[in-house]
Protein backbone atom coordinates (compact mmCIF):
# COMPACT_ATOMS: atom_id res chain seq x y z
CA UNK A 1 0.00 0.00 0.00
CA UNK A 2 1.17 3.51 -0.75
CA UNK A 3 0.42 4.54 2.84
CA UNK A 4 3.33 2.51 4.15
CA UNK A 5 6.56 4.21 5.17
CA UNK A 6 9.16 3.52 2.50
CA UNK A 7 12.18 4.92 4.35
CA UNK A 8 14.17 2.01 5.78
CA UNK A 9 16.12 4.34 8.07
CA UNK A 10 12.99 5.46 9.93
CA UNK A 11 10.63 3.61 12.24
CA UNK A 12 7.41 2.33 10.69
CA UNK A 13 5.50 5.42 11.81
CA UNK A 14 4.94 8.07 10.80
CA UNK A 15 4.70 7.11 7.12
CA UNK A 16 4.86 9.75 4.36
CA UNK A 17 1.13 10.31 4.30
CA UNK A 18 0.78 10.20 8.07
CA UNK A 19 2.71 13.49 8.18
CA UNK A 20 -0.37 15.67 7.82
CA UNK A 21 1.67 18.79 7.22
CA UNK A 22 2.72 17.35 3.85
CA UNK A 23 -0.88 16.79 2.71
CA UNK A 24 -1.84 20.24 1.52
CA UNK A 25 -5.06 21.07 -0.29
CA UNK A 26 -3.45 23.98 -2.16
CA UNK A 27 -1.62 22.88 -5.33
CA UNK A 28 0.74 24.72 -7.67
CA UNK A 29 1.21 23.05 -11.06
CA UNK A 30 4.34 24.04 -12.98
CA UNK A 31 4.53 22.46 -16.45
CA UNK A 32 7.81 21.85 -18.26
CA UNK A 33 6.39 23.81 -21.19
CA UNK A 34 3.06 24.61 -22.81
CA UNK A 35 2.86 21.15 -24.39
CA UNK A 36 2.48 19.66 -20.92
CA UNK A 37 -0.46 21.90 -19.99
CA UNK A 38 -2.84 19.05 -20.84
CA UNK A 39 -1.17 16.81 -18.25
CA UNK A 40 -1.50 19.46 -15.56
CA UNK A 41 -5.16 19.90 -16.48
CA UNK A 42 -5.76 16.15 -16.13
CA UNK A 43 -4.32 16.28 -12.61
CA UNK A 44 -6.45 19.31 -11.81
CA UNK A 45 -9.52 17.42 -12.97
CA UNK A 46 -8.85 14.87 -10.22
CA UNK A 47 -8.95 17.68 -7.64
CA UNK A 48 -12.04 19.17 -9.26
CA UNK A 49 -13.78 15.79 -9.09
CA UNK A 50 -12.71 15.33 -5.47
CA UNK A 51 -14.28 18.68 -4.57
CA UNK A 52 -17.52 17.56 -6.19
CA UNK A 53 -17.60 14.22 -4.38
CA UNK A 54 -16.66 15.78 -1.06
CA UNK A 55 -19.30 18.48 -1.47
CA UNK A 56 -16.87 21.28 -0.64
CA UNK A 57 -13.85 23.10 -2.03
CA UNK A 58 -11.20 21.05 -0.23
CA UNK A 59 -8.75 21.64 -3.08
CA UNK A 60 -7.61 24.70 -4.99
CA UNK A 61 -4.89 25.12 -7.60
CA UNK A 62 -2.73 27.46 -9.64
CA UNK A 63 -1.41 26.75 -13.16
CA UNK A 64 2.01 27.89 -14.36
CA UNK A 65 3.89 27.01 -17.55
CA UNK A 66 7.58 26.79 -18.35
CA UNK A 67 10.43 29.25 -18.22
CA UNK A 68 8.18 32.31 -18.35
CA UNK A 69 6.66 31.40 -14.98
CA UNK A 70 10.12 30.89 -13.48
CA UNK A 71 11.41 34.15 -14.92
CA UNK A 72 8.41 35.93 -13.43
CA UNK A 73 9.49 35.25 -9.86
CA UNK A 74 7.42 32.13 -9.17
CA UNK A 75 7.41 31.03 -5.52
CA UNK A 76 5.79 28.25 -3.50
CA UNK A 77 4.65 28.71 0.10
CA UNK A 78 4.96 26.17 2.97
CA UNK A 79 1.25 25.36 2.82
CA UNK A 80 1.28 24.43 -0.87
CA UNK A 81 1.98 21.23 -2.80
CA UNK A 82 4.28 21.81 -5.76
CA UNK A 83 3.62 19.60 -8.79
CA UNK A 84 6.28 19.66 -11.51
CA UNK A 85 4.74 18.24 -14.68
CA UNK A 86 7.08 16.84 -17.32
CA UNK A 87 6.72 14.44 -20.23
CA UNK A 88 8.30 11.12 -21.15
CA UNK A 89 10.58 12.06 -24.04
CA UNK A 90 12.90 14.92 -23.10
CA UNK A 91 14.67 15.33 -19.76
CA UNK A 92 13.69 18.50 -17.94
CA UNK A 93 16.91 20.38 -17.31
CA UNK A 94 16.13 23.89 -16.03
CA UNK A 95 18.29 26.87 -16.96
CA UNK A 96 20.91 27.77 -14.38
CA UNK A 97 19.23 31.14 -13.96
CA UNK A 98 16.10 29.42 -12.64
CA UNK A 99 17.71 26.93 -10.26
CA UNK A 100 17.71 29.27 -7.27
CA UNK A 101 14.01 29.97 -7.66
CA UNK A 102 13.24 26.27 -8.07
CA UNK A 103 15.43 25.30 -5.12
CA UNK A 104 13.66 27.77 -2.86
CA UNK A 105 10.20 26.66 -3.96
CA UNK A 106 10.99 22.97 -3.60
CA UNK A 107 12.32 23.51 -0.09
CA UNK A 108 9.34 25.65 0.89
CA UNK A 109 6.63 23.32 -0.42
CA UNK A 110 4.67 21.10 1.94
CA UNK A 111 4.99 18.29 -0.62
CA UNK A 112 6.79 17.90 -3.92
CA UNK A 113 5.21 15.89 -6.76
CA UNK A 114 7.30 14.90 -9.77
CA UNK A 115 5.78 13.76 -13.06
CA UNK A 116 7.82 12.14 -15.84
CA UNK A 117 10.91 14.14 -16.74
CA UNK A 118 10.43 16.41 -13.70
CA UNK A 119 12.51 13.91 -11.67
CA UNK A 120 15.60 15.70 -13.03
CA UNK A 121 14.60 19.07 -11.56
CA UNK A 122 15.28 18.52 -7.84
CA UNK A 123 18.53 16.73 -8.73
CA UNK A 124 19.64 19.73 -10.77
CA UNK A 125 18.64 22.03 -7.91
CA UNK A 126 20.47 19.89 -5.35
CA UNK A 127 17.40 19.12 -3.24
CA UNK A 128 16.51 15.48 -3.88
CA UNK A 129 14.35 15.07 -0.74
CA UNK A 130 13.66 11.37 -1.29
CA UNK A 131 15.66 8.23 -1.92
CA UNK A 132 12.87 6.37 -3.69
CA UNK A 133 11.27 7.54 -6.92
CA UNK A 134 9.11 6.19 -9.72
CA UNK A 135 10.98 6.95 -12.93
CA UNK A 136 9.98 6.43 -16.56
CA UNK A 137 12.13 3.82 -18.39
CA UNK A 138 13.42 6.53 -20.72
CA UNK A 139 15.04 8.31 -17.78
CA UNK A 140 16.27 5.46 -15.57
CA UNK A 141 19.83 5.49 -16.90
CA UNK A 142 20.13 9.26 -16.54
CA UNK A 143 18.78 9.26 -12.97
CA UNK A 144 21.00 6.37 -11.91
CA UNK A 145 24.06 8.20 -13.19
CA UNK A 146 23.01 11.57 -11.77
CA UNK A 147 22.30 10.35 -8.25
CA UNK A 148 23.28 6.91 -7.06
CA UNK A 149 21.51 7.45 -3.74
CA UNK A 150 18.09 7.28 -5.41
CA UNK A 151 16.38 3.89 -5.57
CA UNK A 152 14.12 3.43 -8.59
CA UNK A 153 10.95 1.63 -7.52
CA UNK A 154 9.14 -0.73 -9.87
CA UNK A 155 5.75 0.95 -9.78
CA UNK A 156 4.00 3.70 -11.70
CA UNK A 157 3.77 5.91 -8.61
CA UNK A 158 5.72 6.30 -5.40
CA UNK A 159 5.23 8.30 -2.20
CA UNK A 160 8.36 8.65 -0.07
CA UNK A 161 8.74 11.13 2.76
CA UNK A 162 7.22 14.39 1.43
CA UNK A 163 7.89 13.54 -2.22
CA UNK A 164 5.49 11.85 -4.62
CA UNK A 165 6.43 10.72 -8.11
CA UNK A 166 4.72 9.32 -11.19
CA UNK A 167 6.48 7.92 -14.23
CA UNK A 168 4.26 9.69 -16.77
CA UNK A 169 1.36 12.14 -17.17
CA UNK A 170 -1.02 9.15 -17.28
CA UNK A 171 0.39 7.76 -14.03
CA UNK A 172 0.10 11.24 -12.52
CA UNK A 173 -3.68 10.86 -12.48
CA UNK A 174 -3.30 7.82 -10.24
CA UNK A 175 -0.79 9.71 -8.08
CA UNK A 176 -3.30 12.51 -7.55
CA UNK A 177 -6.05 10.04 -6.61
CA UNK A 178 -3.70 8.47 -4.07
CA UNK A 179 -2.92 11.87 -2.57
CA UNK A 180 -6.62 12.65 -2.20
CA UNK A 181 -7.18 9.23 -0.64
CA UNK A 182 -4.35 9.74 1.82
CA UNK A 183 -5.97 12.97 2.98
CA UNK A 184 -9.61 11.86 3.03
CA UNK A 185 -9.52 8.08 3.47
CA UNK A 186 -9.72 4.85 1.51
CA UNK A 187 -13.44 5.18 0.81
CA UNK A 188 -12.85 8.50 -0.92
CA UNK A 189 -9.92 7.05 -2.87
CA UNK A 190 -11.89 4.10 -4.23
CA UNK A 191 -14.93 6.25 -4.93
CA UNK A 192 -12.86 8.84 -6.79
CA UNK A 193 -11.14 6.08 -8.75
CA UNK A 194 -14.50 4.72 -9.93
CA UNK A 195 -15.79 8.22 -10.59
CA UNK A 196 -12.86 8.92 -12.91
CA UNK A 197 -13.06 5.56 -14.67
CA UNK A 198 -9.77 4.26 -13.23
CA UNK A 199 -11.60 1.18 -11.98
CA UNK A 200 -14.84 -0.46 -13.03
CA UNK A 201 -17.77 1.77 -12.01
CA UNK A 202 -20.81 0.39 -10.26
CA UNK A 203 -23.78 -0.22 -12.49
CA UNK A 204 -26.14 2.33 -10.99
CA UNK A 205 -26.08 5.98 -11.91
CA UNK A 206 -24.44 7.82 -9.02
CA UNK A 207 -24.29 11.45 -8.03
CA UNK A 208 -21.84 13.56 -6.11
CA UNK A 209 -24.33 14.08 -3.29
CA UNK A 210 -24.84 10.34 -2.98
CA UNK A 211 -21.13 9.70 -2.45
CA UNK A 212 -20.80 12.64 -0.08
CA UNK A 213 -23.55 11.33 2.16
CA UNK A 214 -22.34 7.73 1.87
CA UNK A 215 -18.93 8.86 3.06
CA UNK A 216 -20.51 10.66 6.01
CA UNK A 217 -22.41 7.46 6.88
CA UNK A 218 -19.07 5.93 7.93
CA UNK A 219 -20.05 2.46 6.80
CA UNK A 220 -23.34 2.32 8.71
CA UNK A 221 -25.25 -0.44 6.91
CA UNK A 222 -28.74 0.92 7.55
CA UNK A 223 -27.95 4.46 6.42
CA UNK A 224 -26.08 3.12 3.37
CA UNK A 225 -29.09 0.97 2.46
CA UNK A 226 -31.41 3.94 2.82
CA UNK A 227 -29.22 6.03 0.52
CA UNK A 228 -29.26 3.27 -2.08
CA UNK A 229 -33.04 2.97 -1.89
CA UNK A 230 -33.38 6.73 -2.29
CA UNK A 231 -31.05 6.64 -5.30
CA UNK A 232 -33.12 3.87 -6.86
CA UNK A 233 -36.34 5.85 -6.37
CA UNK A 234 -35.53 9.40 -7.43
CA UNK A 235 -38.51 9.56 -9.79
CA UNK A 236 -41.03 7.41 -7.93
CA UNK A 237 -40.22 8.83 -4.51
CA UNK A 238 -40.98 6.96 -1.30
CA UNK A 239 -41.92 8.23 2.15
CA UNK A 240 -39.67 7.73 5.14
CA UNK A 241 -42.20 5.24 6.52
CA UNK A 242 -42.10 3.22 3.30
CA UNK A 243 -38.30 3.11 3.34
CA UNK A 244 -38.32 2.09 7.00
CA UNK A 245 -40.79 -0.70 6.20
CA UNK A 246 -38.56 -2.03 3.40
CA UNK A 247 -35.64 -2.24 5.82
CA UNK A 248 -37.77 -3.47 8.74
CA UNK A 249 -36.72 -0.63 11.04
CA UNK A 250 -38.68 2.14 12.69
CA UNK A 251 -38.94 5.60 11.06
CA UNK A 252 -37.66 7.06 14.32
CA UNK A 253 -34.47 4.99 14.06
CA UNK A 254 -33.90 6.30 10.55
CA UNK A 255 -34.45 9.87 11.65
CA UNK A 256 -32.02 9.45 14.53
CA UNK A 257 -29.36 7.80 12.36
CA UNK A 258 -29.54 10.52 9.72
CA UNK A 259 -29.36 13.24 12.34
CA UNK A 260 -26.36 11.67 14.11
CA UNK A 261 -24.30 10.75 11.05
CA UNK A 262 -25.46 12.97 8.18
CA UNK A 263 -26.62 15.94 10.25
CA UNK A 264 -29.72 16.15 8.07
CA UNK A 265 -33.22 14.73 8.03
CA UNK A 266 -33.96 11.87 5.62
CA UNK A 267 -36.27 14.14 3.62
CA UNK A 268 -33.54 16.78 3.21
CA UNK A 269 -31.02 14.17 2.06
CA UNK A 270 -33.58 12.69 -0.34
CA UNK A 271 -34.22 16.15 -1.78
CA UNK A 272 -30.48 16.79 -2.16
CA UNK A 273 -30.10 13.58 -4.16
CA UNK A 274 -33.00 14.55 -6.43
CA UNK A 275 -31.65 18.08 -6.94
CA UNK A 276 -28.21 16.74 -7.76
CA UNK A 277 -29.72 14.46 -10.41
CA UNK A 278 -31.75 17.39 -11.74
CA UNK A 279 -28.60 19.47 -12.06
CA UNK A 280 -26.89 16.68 -14.02
CA UNK A 281 -29.86 16.43 -16.39
CA UNK A 282 -29.85 20.20 -16.91
CA UNK A 283 -26.17 20.15 -17.81
CA UNK A 284 -26.08 16.96 -19.87
CA UNK A 285 -29.42 16.72 -21.69
CA UNK A 286 -31.88 18.85 -23.65
CA UNK A 287 -34.86 17.68 -21.59
CA UNK A 288 -37.44 20.36 -20.85
CA UNK A 289 -37.55 21.61 -17.26
CA UNK A 290 -40.93 19.99 -16.65
CA UNK A 291 -39.54 16.65 -17.85
CA UNK A 292 -36.57 17.01 -15.51
CA UNK A 293 -38.88 17.81 -12.63
CA UNK A 294 -40.86 14.63 -13.25
CA UNK A 295 -37.71 12.51 -13.67
CA UNK A 296 -36.44 13.73 -10.29
CA UNK A 297 -39.65 13.27 -8.34
CA UNK A 298 -40.85 16.87 -8.10
CA UNK A 299 -44.56 17.48 -8.44
CA UNK A 300 -44.04 20.62 -10.54
CA UNK A 301 -41.33 22.84 -12.03
CA UNK A 302 -42.00 25.71 -9.65
CA UNK A 303 -41.23 23.57 -6.62
CA UNK A 304 -38.07 22.17 -8.21
CA UNK A 305 -36.82 25.66 -9.05
CA UNK A 306 -37.55 26.88 -5.51
CA UNK A 307 -35.46 24.13 -3.90
CA UNK A 308 -32.79 24.39 -6.60
CA UNK A 309 -32.19 28.09 -6.00
CA UNK A 310 -32.11 27.52 -2.25
CA UNK A 311 -29.44 24.82 -2.60
CA UNK A 312 -27.25 26.16 -5.42
CA UNK A 313 -27.94 29.90 -5.34
CA UNK A 314 -28.64 30.06 -9.08
CA UNK A 315 -31.56 29.45 -11.42
CA UNK A 316 -31.86 26.19 -13.38
CA UNK A 317 -31.96 28.18 -16.63
CA UNK A 318 -28.61 29.77 -15.76
CA UNK A 319 -27.06 26.35 -15.12
CA UNK A 320 -28.28 25.05 -18.46
CA UNK A 321 -27.15 28.14 -20.37
CA UNK A 322 -23.66 27.94 -18.94
CA UNK A 323 -23.46 24.19 -19.63
CA UNK A 324 -24.32 24.64 -23.31
CA UNK A 325 -22.84 28.06 -24.03
CA UNK A 326 -20.04 28.43 -21.48
CA UNK A 327 -19.39 31.62 -19.60
CA UNK A 328 -19.88 33.66 -22.77
CA UNK A 329 -23.56 32.78 -22.69
CA UNK A 330 -24.06 34.09 -19.16
CA UNK A 331 -24.47 37.79 -18.47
Amino acid sequence: MFLENLDADRPAAPGPFQMKRSLSGDFVFLSQDSSMAFAAEACIDVLRSANRLLGQDSYRWTRLHGANALAGGFTCTPDQTLVLVGGTETAWRPDDAHLGNLRSSIRNAARLCLVGSAVFVPLAAGVTGARQLSVHPNFCAGIEESCRLVDLVESATCHHKAVSSAISPVAAIRMMVELVGARHGEFTRTTLSRYLGLSDPETETITGEYWRYKRMAQGDSVISDVLQIMLDHLEDTLTVSQIAEILDVSPRKLERGFRDLLRQTPLRVYRDLRLDRARCLMQQTALAMNEIAVACGFSNVTLMKKWFVEKYGELPDQVRLQAFCGTEGVD
